[in-house]
């Protein structure tokens, strides 16, 4: 079993590679999951870094493997021997031995190998206050009373096995004195920020440590609850070195730590987050309070929480008013309240602070752009042009800002040199060709004499039309992409839209319009029935009503579209069918005056049956399907219903289906919210869609 290849990595002495490839592996081979591949990975991870702390890299054997590595070494018979007799307090005895202790490892030694004897007491407490840890028999007594009870236990150990410092080896020590450095850490605010600190620390063997690394990630995880201002670069280097994203899905972890510090830390992860070295300059400021502070302002406006992010924003700026970060938020937060000045403010402030801040220029721009005072973005573009002199934002702002001048031709230069830049830039694309179309507008103009000269000078200033339309093909192609995403989305809540509708008022839009337009006709008389068309919603009194066990389903077919289909009882029961499948609605027959007529019902009718008496407010006319005429007949001779209804005297052109018994006189509840949400998104999707046609439009008007 070739260790390197376990740890997929080529022979290296370099611990933290090593390391590295471990928790790696360590994801494919969980110890529940997998308990051989991780004991196979464990072995091998020990073995490499025994062989990278003794420096053999390739071992004079050619050792490569956990079985040519691990032979075990037998103690010569005159091997000096060392009894330990360590006393413990009862509360201390642990009944497995430990495995790991060299001596339990040390089956072979005979009885009259020679030893030495010493005596070791330990207190019931846990013993913090030792003057020297490093001694491995004295100390103790000194805390100990006489009258402790003790329990004597013999060891035997090899001189070669004596520790100097057995209590650097207690797992309690080793964790309390790494989250000791973990605070110390914290605590010096210059180093906490310092990314390369965190990943020194967790380089500690404890953390690498299977068997204690679980505790030790519960422990720092709680020491963050309190102790969370950190940039985000330090989050990642935990996040790398802990997986608690992925811990944080499982339902146990979340039930042991307060969900909202697991939510802060995902948003920590996804963030852009903010800066943290700008509060260097400010080394008698209460920078946690501050902090929290800034950070509760940042996640207020995040939320568009304004009040709260007002708040927050005043208590951080009466803290300290000089740090960049919270004068962008404030920049921000005065924008969306319509606080121009306010805006203009702090980004100004920000610049006095720091010269070089591009992005406080930038924002300056946009907000001199929006208040229509152009001259002054076009300025604010130009310095910025003259530090970056590719910036993408500054060169398209520029460019707008001279078509809003007049000024075509520099804006022409400008759009070019933004392509050249960024070559998919369509809007820059866009604005370049209506240049273009504005230029040969003009030329078209002037009168034919000046006119050829006039086109030859401008196609020599525009250059020739293949270069440009080599950019503008791929802009007509993204054009015609986003209109067609944009219009499948339109369909797709159109229909939700339609359902939601249907749901609501139970009747599709155009039976409500057809409603309106024609009105409800009442039904005295089968002759009125003669004169009335499809769809027109009537109302009626039917007598003698029975039903004739037909009904009606409605099916969906594969692409999709519904429709509607008509089985009788008698063929259901043939096919084992009946029962299976809810009916949309039932087929009755009765009289409307002395003309028998055919009518769908919503629900059984087992109680209007009781009186023979059908009134309805509304229902639709519809024609007879043929199968419906033939399923009738049938049912009729089976019910035995011939000598009370005659067949040829059925209206047998048209029937009714029935949709409200009684109109609610109160008024319909108010229309469900996704209603109005599916409206809004139609809207703005209608929006961008003619949007795209537009730009289309403009993009080929030259092409």
């Amino acid at each position: 079993m070739n260790i390197w290849r376990i740890l997929d990595i080529d022979p290296t002495e370099d611990i933290s590679t090593i390391k590295k490839a471990y928790a790696k592996k360590l994801k494919l081979h969980h110890p529940e999951d997998d308990p051989e591949g991780y004991q196979q990975l464990r072995e091998a991870y020990d073995m490499a870094i025994k062989m990278a702390k003794k420096g053999q890299r390739k071992p004079k054997a050619e050792v490569t493997s956990i079985a040519d590595a691990e032979t075990p070494v037998q103690l010569e018979e005159d091997t000096p021997i060392l009894t330990v007799h360590r006393r413990l307090s009862f509360q201390h005895i642990d009944a497995a031995p430990d495995r790991n202790d060299p001596v339990e490892q040390i089956p072979f030694m005979e009885e009259d190998t020679p030893i030495l004897t010493v005596q070791r007491r330990l207190s019931f407490q846990h013993i913090d206050t030792a003057p020297d840890r490093n001694d491995p028999v004295v100390q103790t007594d000194t805390f100990m009373e006489e009258d402790t009870p003790i329990l004597t236990v013999q060891r035997r150990l090899s001189f070669q096995h004596i520790d100097a410092a057995p209590d650097r080896n207690d797992p309690v020590v080793q964790i309390d004195t790494f989250m000791e450095q973990v605070k110390a850490l914290y605590d010096d605010f210059p180093s906490r920020i310092n990314p390369e600190n965190w990943t020194k620390l967790l380089r500690s063997d404890l953390v690498w440590n299977i068997h204690l690394r679980r505790i030790v990630s519960d422990r720092l995880f709680r020491f963050l609850h309190e102790h969370h201002h950190l940039p985000k670069s330090v989050w990642l280097i935990l996040e790398d070195g802990f997986q608690w994203r992925e811990l944080i899905q499982k339902p146990f972890y979340m039930d042991k730590h307060s969900k909202n510090f697991c939510q802060y830390y995902l948003k920590q992860l996804d963030d852009p987050g903010l800066r943290f070295d700008t509060l260097l300059a400010a080394p008698h400021l209460n920078r946690d309070i501050f902090l929290s502070y800034r950070d509760a302002a940042y996640q207020a406006l995040k939320e568009n929480q304004l009040e709260q992010a007002s708040n927050s924003l005043n208590a951080a700026i009466a803290l300290f008013a000089d740090d960049p970060e919270l004068l962008r938020l404030q920049g921000e937060y005065c924008q969306r309240i319509g606080d121009t000045d306010g805006a203009l403010d702090a980004y100004s402030r920000i610049i006095s602070i720091q010269p070089d801040d591009i992005d406080s220029y930038l924002a300056r721009a946009y907000i001199w752009y929006q208040e229509q005072h152009v001259t002054e973005a076009q300025k604010e573009c130009e310095y910025i042009l003259s530090q970056l002199p590719n910036h993408q934002e500054a060169l398209s702002l520029l460019g707008k800002c001279q078509l809003k001048l007049g000024n075509e031709a520099q804006a022409k230069v400008t759009f070019e040199q933004l392509l050249a830049a960024s070559p998919h830039d369509y809007e820059a694309l866009i604005l370049l060709t209506q240049i273009r179309g504005n230029m040969l507008k003009q030329v078209k103009k002037l009168p034919a004499k000046e006119r050829e000269h006039a086109l030859q000078q401008l196609t020599l200033e525009l250059g020739e039309r293949k270069g440009l339309n080599k950019q503008i093909m791929p802009a007509i192609h993204f054009q015609v992409a986003v209109a067609t995403v944009t219009l499948a989305l339109i369909m797709l809540f159109q229909s939700l839209l339609y359902n939601a509708y249907v749901d609501h008022t139970k009747s599709a839009p155009i039976s409500n319009v057809e409603l309106h337009q024609n009105g409800l006709v009442k039904l005295s008389s089968p002759e009125a029935l003669k004169q009335i068309g499809p769809n027109q919603f009537v109302q009626a009194r039917l007598t003698n009503l029975r039903s004739l066990n037909i009904y009606q389903y409605t099916k969906t077919d594969k692409d999709g579209n519904s429709y509607t289909t008509y089985e009788n009882y008698l063929t259901l029961n043939e096919t084992g069918d009946i029962g299976k499948i809810t009916p949309s609605g039932y087929v009755n027959i009765g009289y409307l005056g002395d003309t028998p007529i055919l009518v769908i019902t919503k629900h059984s009718t087992i109680e209007i049956e009781k009186t023979g008496i059908l009134d309805f407010e509304m229902g639709q006319v519809m024609d007879i399907p043929p199968k419906v005429l033939m399923d009738t007949k049938k049912m009729l001779q089976h019910l035995e219903l011939t000598p009370l209804f005659d067949f040829n005297k059925l209206n047998q052109n048209q029937m009714i289906e029935v949709k409200y018994l009684t109109i609610p006189t109160i008024p319909s509840p108010s229309p469900p919210l996704e209603i109005y949400f599916y409206g809004l998104i139609l809207l703005v999707l209608c929006r961008y869609f003619f949007g795209s046609l537009y730009n289309l439009y403009i993009i080929t008007r030259v092409y």
